[in-house]
């Protein structure tokens, strides 16, 4: 059962002594920076290059400085060059590196990173490059839409990149509460006509920070407490990576304090909350989780919760605990569940839940692993994955242990 805790102070880790502590620092607010100009060229042997004016209401360090490039399935092609430069009240002018283009339609736009977030900046842009596969073409601009506030588009930092990444969505002027399906497959073994709501296949380098949190009710970059008091790992954005295709939760043995409380672990954990929840629906994501022989290690989770816990539910699609793979569905009512056998000695699984009103149907590797149906909530529920730790689970604990995801997909009818 997890105990949520109260949203944490807006707080920022410091590195003391080789143990993560946490102080109590206001983050700094966001510095206003504003475009005066932008526009893309062609440059020699078929590349092309951006270039952008750019000031800010005070002066300010950034980390970085980009034109962000994306194309119409989302796929990244940042101008190359980024810098680090220092802006003031007066227009600075940048110029990226050059890159080709494969046909096709780009949006692209400013963006800067600032204590470690990336932020978007308006107006977006867009050009249309030439009928040649190769990127040799010369793209050309089209109408420019209308301007946008600037919104922070995510906390994650690339893992290797060699210039920075910067935030996978434009600006805009809302939070989504789902996004467009990444992918058009249906929930395996879960009967019925479905539509897909939300997705994410981790195909990119950094996180997508439109769609998800890095740690436990916290500040951007902040290291916090676990969800429940039973855990031994205080959860970290540095544990949070994508990479080869994957979303990677990496656990390590690291003593680590917050709030006046030393945890031996720190560990990864991601969460939609604030940016896609749900009523109802089917809930999948593919996991290769850590294991000791063949059986489940550590406490790995993928779940949903509401804002008010536990009147507005939670719903436990997968929770590794005592090496078995189990589900559960906590309300005020309690919190009934089972387990499935298997073999974890290694590999991947597909863990499925379908969410209707009085009942939520489990589907493990696509066959019926049970159904409760009692105390089933119907308020809205973001999505978690964390890779927890419980030392009262002996023998199958282990450190360090990476929990991999192949992806999240959610649908509904």
């Amino acid at each position: 059962m997890r105990t949520k805790l109260g949203a944490l102070a807006v707080t920022t880790a410091a590195l003391a002594g080789g143990v993560l502590t946490q102080t109590d620092q206001a983050e700094a607010s966001t510095p206003s920076v504003v475009v005066d100009s932008l526009s893309v060229q062609a440059a020699a042997n078929g590349q092309s290059n951006a270039t952008a004016a750019v000031h800010s209401a005070r002066t300010i360090k950034l980390q970085a400085l980009t034109v962000a490039v994306r194309s119409a399935d989302g796929a990244n092609y940042d101008f190359p060059g980024a810098t680090a430069p220092t802006l003031g009240t007066r227009s600075s002018s940048y110029a990226s590196g050059s890159r080709a283009f494969p046909a096709g339609t780009y949006t692209y736009y400013v963006a800067y990173k600032f204590h470690d977030r990336w932020h978007s900046v308006s107006p977006v842009k867009s050009f249309t490059s030439g009928t040649g596969t190769g990127g040799g073409s010369t793209p050309t601009p089209t109408a420019t839409p209308k301007p946008t506030a600037s919104t922070p588009a995510g906390t994650a930092t690339p893992t290797a990149p060699s210039t920075p990444t910067a935030p996978s969505t434009p600006p805009s002027t809302s939070t989504p509460t789902s996004s467009a399906p990444s992918t058009s497959a249906a929930p395996v073994g879960i009967p019925g006509a479905w539509h897909q709501v939300f997705g994410d296949e981790f195909n990119g380098t950094a996180l997508d920070g439109s769609k998800w949190n890095s740690n436990w009710f916290g500040c951007s970059g902040c290291v916090t407490k676990p969800p429940n008091s039973a855990e031994a790992s205080a959860y970290s954005p540095s544990q949070v990576s994508v990479g080869g295709g994957s979303l990677h939760l990496n656990l390590i043995q690291k003593p680590t304090t917050v709030g006046g409380k030393t945890y031996p672990y720190v560990s990864g954990l991601v969460t939609s909350n604030g940016k896609a929840q749900f009523t109802y629906g089917a809930f999948e994501a593919r996991i290769y989780a850590p294991s000791s022989g063949s059986q489940m290690a550590n406490w790995p989770s993928f779940w949903a919760d509401g804002q008010n816990w536990p009147t507005d539910g939670e719903l436990d699609v997968l929770e590794g605990l005592g090496g078995s793979a189990c589900y559960h569905f906590h309300s005020t009512a309690g919190g009934p569940g089972g387990c499935a056998s298997g073999n974890y000695s290694g590999g991947w699984h597909t863990f499925g839940a379908e969410w209707k009103q009085g009942s939520v149907t489990y589907y493990y590797d696509g066959k019926q692993v049970g159904q409760i149906t009692s105390g089933i909530t119907s308020a809205p529920m973001y999505l978690i994955l964390n890779n927890a730790i419980n030392p009262s689970h002996s023998g199958t604990n282990v450190a360090p242990a990476d929990m991999a995801v192949d992806y999240v997909r959610v649908w509904q009818h």
